[in-house]
């Protein structure tokens, strides 16, 4: 069987070491099973020490290659690198190469050994070329000569990042590796924002990181990777790439990229080669501490009426989720606190979904939350008043960021095709699950959406803390006896009849 390859085109300048550049995206391309063709803009004459010359490739050469490329267009993605001159992106433009491409953007403006030539041209040739990108990546000091400010401040940083966004780009990360003991990076875009951390490492050994982040990008995109996911992916390889960094001499080197493991068809007995970044929107989210569950989960029912609560806690169920979404008022108030009041009958854990000020005001055990709502939600009070988070997520992006907040629980979904509510997001399936679990070690995990019948047992034996489950209880002819047989297939492991 022949594999079909995701394909970026990469448009970058050749680095004679071979750690930078061309060389470093080909690196980033083949370690995200992808494969890179390239337009060479510009070959360099430089080491590790020295920066000799810029050679632009003549136009005659730019160009061709762009047109031989464009008849066999394959490419989902373009990365551009180094734009070696102005007429090189006027070309590129007239070229309509870009067009109906995501497009991501790392503005090589300097080299890590010194200066490059022609840097005003090139700043102007980058600005051309704005409008159409949908990923931008430069480090503060591309930041700084390409908006003409001083980056001094979270205040500037956030400035800085909403110009670029009103010069046309769709979303930008700005790069801040430079830190002594964090590599803290700042992502945003009309949507979203946030902070991305790692452990900083020693400076050596590291030529090509920038560009390497930028083709890590471009690869998570065609692999269909949304763009905050691609960039908490790329996030999660420079990392690794830093720990397994490789040498030429004893100055020389760069990362070692490692084979992206494919969380749809996570192995549990694989090594986990990476590991998820700390991602937050506010410092705030840093630092926070939630109450854990007390004992053991195990079968979770959602159900929408508090009377469910007297159908199923006499079970033995001793958590459920009540999520009300057509009542407001005094009427949902007092749902709630009907609910409250039969879970405390049963000492059951009771989560009450979204409404986090009545949860906190009538004195729930527990809130559950979907990341849509952490713009709103004040996890602190939450938190001070001493009621359990639960807290769902669907990606790389959203299960990074629940990491960080520390929740009670995180919910993980859909793990499969679900009819309860349309979901934008591929269902993970088991090794989906697998794969969370290895990087969730110490978190709570629940699994949610389209489960039932023989898949009970398959999400099971992936070692999640709870199985969530709304129509294949409630909607079940019998929802009492429907409840006894998953309850005994989590606790007993009974196979499913």
């Amino acid at each position: 069987m022949i594999n079909s390859l995701p394909c970026v085109l990469n448009i970058s300048a050749n680095d004679s070491m071979g750690l930078a550049g061309n060389h470093a995206d080909m690196r980033a391309f083949s370690a995200m099973h992808v494969h890179g063709a390239s337009v060479i803009t510009a070959t360099t004459a430089q080491n590790q020490h020295d920066f000799f010359e810029l050679n632009p490739v003549s136009e005659i050469a730019f160009s061709s290659q762009l047109m031989a490329l464009k008849k066999q267009d394959v490419f989902s993605v373009v990365k551009i690198g180094l734009i070696a001159t102005g007429q090189q992106a006027r070309t590129l433009l007239d070229s309509n190469i870009l067009a109906q491409k995501l497009c991501v953007l790392d503005p090589v403006l300097a080299a890590t050994s010194g200066d490059m030539s022609l840097t005003q041209e090139r700043i102007d040739a980058i600005k051309l070329l704005l409008p159409f990108m949908d990923v931008l990546t430069p480090n503060i000091d591309e930041v700084q000569a390409l908006l003409d400010v001083v980056i001094d401040s979270k205040e500037s940083l956030v400035n800085a990042a909403k110009a670029f966004i009103d010069l046309g780009v769709k979303a930008v990360l700005i790069k801040g590796g430079h830190s002594k003991h964090v590599a803290q990076d700042y992502f945003y875009s009309k949507d979203i924002s946030f902070f991305l951390d790692h452990q900083a490492f020693s400076s050596e050994f590291n030529r090509g990181t920038g560009c390497a982040m930028a083709s890590l990008i471009a690869a998570s995109l065609a692999r269909l990777a949304s763009v905050p996911d691609a960039v908490v992916m790329a996030k999660m390889q420079i990392e690794a790439g830093f720990k397994h960094r490789f040498k030429i001499d004893a100055n020389s080197g760069s990362l070692g990229l490692q084979p992206w493991t494919d969380h749809l068809n996570f192995d549990s007995n694989a090594k986990l080669p990476v590991q998820l970044p700390l991602l937050y929107g506010n410092k705030t989210e840093r630092h926070l501490s939630f109450k854990p569950c007390d004992g053991p989960l195990g079968l979770y029912p959602v159900v929408d009426r508090a009377h469910w609560l007297e159908v199923l806690l006499p079970l033995g169920i001793n958590i459920i989720q009540l999520r009300v979404k057509d009542l407001q008022g005094d009427d949902l108030k007092n749902e709630i606190r009907a609910a409250i009041k039969i879970a405390h009958q049963y000492s059951a854990k009771l989560f009450i979904n979204d409404y986090w000020q009545l949860a906190i005001e009538c004195g729930a055990y527990g809130v559950h939350l979907g990341q849509e709502d952490l713009e709103l939600a004040d996890l602190k009070s939450i938190s001070e008043a001493g009621v359990r988070l639960g807290l769902s997520s669907h990606c790389f992006f959203e299960v990074a960021r629940a990491k960080t907040i520390k929740p009670s629980y995180i919910a993980f979904g859909p793990v499969y095709e679900t009819q309860s509510k349309d979901m934008p997001w591929v269902p993970q399936g088991p090794n989906g699950l697998k794969y969370w679990r290895a990087h969730l070690p110490n978190i709570p995990m629940v699994a949610i959406g389209g489960i039932h019948g023989e898949r009970f047992v398959k999400v099971k034996k992936t070692g999640v803390d709870a199985i969530a489950m709304i129509s294949a209880i409630t909607q079940a002819s019998d929802p009492a006896q429907s409840a006894l047989d998953y309850k005994s297939l989590f606790d007993h492991n009974i196979r499913f009849n």
